[in-house]
């Protein structure tokens, strides 16, 4: 009777074991795939491309918004204020344009930050134009300022 006990509880172990591997081959994979973009944005985001990208006319225009819109929480210059985090850099400046441009139209109000699709699509890029400058040497803003 005891051989048998064992040999089931040996079986059920090795089920369960083969189980759980199944569980973390698919479970893993999915959860690392939601972390990888910024703020949960979509890889069709990604994959948007800025169509002001380089412009400095556009990282004027951003600046500007920027300071209306964004500053009272992100800073002046995107460099955060308290809990809200400096867009200077960090996972801003890492993230892709797109994955920015995502989130300022989606927002996330449980987080503070409000959804800002009122304003036009052109806008946005130049926030997210803006944005992206902040990465760069101040020598190279300052060029768009002329």
């Amino acid at each position: 009777m005891l051989a048998g006990s064992f040999r089931e509880q040996r079986k059920f172990r090795s089920t369960a074991a083969a189980g759980f591997g199944v569980i973390l081959f698919f479970l893993v994979p999915s959860l690392l795939a939601q972390d990888s973009g910024f703020h949960h944005a979509p890889s069709s985001a990604a994959a948007q491309k800025n169509p002001f990208a380089g412009q400095h006319a556009a990282v004027a225009a951003g600046e500007k918004i920027y300071a209306s819109k964004c500053s009272n929480c992100h800073g002046e210059g995107g460099h955060g204020t308290g809990i809200v985090p400096s867009r200077a850099k960090g996972r801003a400046q890492k993230a892709k344009a797109g994955e920015l441009f995502w989130f300022i139209t989606q927002g996330d109000e449980d987080n503070g930050m409000p959804s800002w699709a009122s304003l036009s699509d052109k806008q946005r890029w130049q926030v997210v134009t803006y944005i992206k400058s902040l990465g760069t040497p101040d020598e190279s803003r300052a060029k768009g300022k002329q």
